[in-house]
């Protein structure tokens, strides 16, 4: 479980064949993390990674639904009509799942307010992935990572 900024990015994936990178352009409204679900669970069965699609799924859009309520929110750049990405990375059998925010601010976990109707995001991604980090964030913002892998 990693919940800090990894420096560099240096996951020690296998290269090879097996590599495969997509990527799209999100909206910062409602419907971003329903798009990036959908993107996910599409290319992931198209590269045949049944084994992770749910979880990278659920883990996306954990991700996806921060961008939009933290990452926009302290953006200090001017925002486009697409401000968020997602890129999925394949190597082998894991799958690395980034979203790009313009924010500057950084994810925190924190003890979850059990009866609250939100903030379980962090927690959730931290159980479904094999570790989670973000890229220190700079002028254009950030990247929060977090890497699944097919279970045995």
């Amino acid at each position: 479980m990693t919940t800090h900024p990894a420096t560099p990015l240096d996951f020690d994936l296998p290269e090879g064949p097996g590599t495969r990178f997509a990527a799209c352009g999100l909206s910062g409204d409602l419907h971003a993390a329903g798009a990036a679900r959908q993107f996910t669970r599409s290319t992931l069965c198209d590269w045949g990674m049944l084994g992770v699609v749910e979880n990278a799924s659920i883990v996306v859009s954990e991700m996806l639904t921060n961008a939009v309520r933290y990452g926009l929110e302290d953006a200090t750049c001017v925002l486009s009509d697409r401000p968020l990405w997602l890129g999925l990375l394949l190597r082998d059998t894991s799958v690395l799942c980034t979203v790009a925010d313009p924010g500057t601010g950084v994810p925190v976990l924190k003890e979850p307010d059990w009866f609250a109707e939100s903030g379980r995001g962090l927690h959730i991604i931290d159980s479904l992935s094999d570790s989670w980090g973000w890229t220190p964030p700079d002028g254009a913002g950030k990247s929060v990572w977090a890497l699944v892998s097919a279970s045995g």
